[in-house]
C-alpha cells in the first residue's frame, strides 16, 4: 500500500479484513428488502397487539416504551433481567428461575449495554436484528454450494418471513444463536477446525440444546475425511466443555449442580411421560395444542423432499436433533420457533419447483409471520 493513498500498513490490513468480511456476510438487495419488509410487518404486528388487541395481563415485557412493550415480552423479559442483573440464585418470578436461560445472548447485550445501563431494551433489540441479519448472510454463503446461489438467496428470504420468524426481532437468543450456528457449519465447510469448534461451543452458550449440533458437524467432517477420525476433529469437544463450564458456574451460583436442568420443571419440560395422574393428552387438547401438532407434522413432511433435493447427511441430521429436542422437552410448546433454527428446512422449501409453492407460499408465510406475531405480542401465542 502506498504512503501517497494516506493509509498505513496496519490500517491496510484492517480495511481488508474488513472487506473480506463484507463480502463473506453475501446479502443482496433482494434479501436486504425481504429482511426490511419483515421488521415493517414486526411493527406492524406491534402496533395492533398494543393497541387493538385486549393485552395478556400476565404477560410482562422486559421494557415498558411503545414497540419495545411487545419486543421484550416473554423470555425476553429474563434476558434482560440476566442483563442488568446477572444470574440469581432464588427465583425471579414466582417458581421461575433466570438459571434456566443461556448466557451468551444476555452476555453480549450486558456489554454492549453497560455505557447505557438505561437503554438494556433497546441494545437487546438491536443485537438480535442485526445478528439475524448477519445470519442471513451467512446462510446464503453456507448455502450457494448446494443450492445455486439464486435459491440460497431464496431460502434465507424465506426463513426471514418464516412463520414463527418474529423472535428473530425479539430479545430472545435465537437470532445470535442461529449466527454463531451457521458459522460453525461454513468454518467446518472450509476446514478450519479450530473456528468451527469455538463457534460450536458459542452456540451451546446461545442455547444448551444446541450442543446436539455435534452430531451434524462430526458427520460433517468425517465425510471431508473420508469417513475416518482425525485428531482435529476433536475441536468439537469444546461443546460439551462449554455444557460443563456453564453447569459449573451455575451449580457456584446457586450450590446445585443440578439447578439448569431443575429450573425448567417451572416451564413443564420434564421430559417425556410427564402428565400428571388422570390427566391425559385427549383431555390437555385445545386448538391451541392442534396447531403445535400441526407445526410439528408440516416440520416432518418437509423429510418427504430430502432424498430428492439430495441434502448431505449431515444437513439432513440438523432438523432431526431440533425435532429429537422437542420431543425430549415433553411439550410441545414453542415448537415452531425451534424447528425454525433448522435451517436445512428452508433449503428444502426453496428447492421446490411447483409454481403454487413458489408464489403461494411466500404470501401465506408472511400471513402467517404476522398473525403469529400479533397473538406472541398480545400473550397469545408462545413465541
Amino acid at each position: 500500500m502506498h504512503a501517497s493513498l494516506g493509509m498505513t500498513a496496519p490500517a491496510a490490513t484492517w480495511r481488508t479484513r474488513a472487506l473480506a468480511l463484507a463480502h463473506e456476510i453475501d446479502l443482496d438487495r433482494g434479501l436486504v428488502a425481504m429482511f426490511v419488509a419483515s421488521r415493517l410487518l414486526v411493527l406492524l404486528a406491534a402496533v395492533i397487539a398494543e393497541s387493538l388487541v385486549p393485552r395478556n395481563p400476565l404477560l410482562i415485557p422486559g421494557d415498558s416504551a411503545p414497540i419495545l412493550t411487545s419486543l421484550t415480552s416473554w423470555d425476553g423479559w429474563y434476558y434482560l433481567g440476566i442483563a442488568r442483573d446477572g444470574y440469581l440464585a432464588d427465583p425471579v418470578a414466582g417458581e421461575y428461575r433466570n438459571v434456566a436461560f443461556a448466557p451468551l445472548y444476555p452476555l453480549v447485550v450486558r456489554a454492549l449495554s453497560f455505557p447505557l445501563p438505561g437503554a438494556v431494551g433497546l441494545i437487546a433489540v438491536i443485537v438480535a436484528n442485526v445478528a439475524f441479519l448477519i445470519a442471513l448472510g451467512l446462510l446464503v454463503r453456507l448455502a450457494t454450494p448446494y443450492l445455486g446461489r439464486r435459491r440460497a438467496s431464496l431460502s434465507a428470504s424465506l426463513l426471514a418471513i418464516y412463520p414463527f420468524a418474529s423472535v428473530f426481532a425479539m430479545a430472545y437468543t435465537e437470532s445470535l444463536f442461529l449466527l454463531v450456528m451457521v458459522w460453525a457449519f461454513l468454518a467446518a465447510e472450509r476446514r478450519h477446525r479450530a473456528w468451527a469448534g469455538i463457534a460450536f461451543a458459542l452456540a451451546v452458550l446461545g442455547r444448551l440444546q444446541g450442543v446436539a449440533l455435534l452430531l451434524p458437524l462430526l458427520l460433517l467432517m468425517l465425510r471431508q475425511d473420508g469417513w475416518r477420525p482425525r485428531p482435529s476433529q476433536a475441536w468439537l469437544i469444546l461443546g460439551p466443555l462449554a455444557v460443563a463450564a456453564f453447569f459449573a458456574y451455575i451449580g457456584a451460583v446457586t450450590g446445585s449442580a443440578t439447578a439448569y436442568l431443575d429450573a425448567h420443571q417451572a416451564w413443564g419440560r420434564t421430559g417425556p411421560g410427564s402428565f400428571d395422574d388422570g390427566e391425559t393428552i385427549a383431555a390437555a387438547f385445545s386448538p391451541y395444542q392442534a396447531a403445535l401438532v400441526a407445526t410439528l407434522a408440516a416440520t416432518v413432511f418437509l423429510f418427504v423432499f430430502v432424498r430428492t433435493d439430495r441434502l448431505p447427511v449431515a444437513y439432513v441430521a440438523v432438523p432431526l436433533v431440533f425435532i429429537a429436542a422437542v420431543m425430549a422437552s415433553g411439550t410441545l410448546e414453542s415448537v415452531g420457533r425451534i424447528t425454525m433454527l433448522a435451517f436445512p428446512l428452508v433449503w428444502i422449501i426453496a428447492g421446490r419447483r411447483s409454481l403454487v409453492v413458489r408464489r403461494s407460499w411466500p404470501v401465506a408465510s408472511a400471513g402467517l409471520f404476522t398473525a403469529a406475531a400479533v397473538l406472541s405480542f398480545g400473550g397469545y401465542w408462545v413465541p
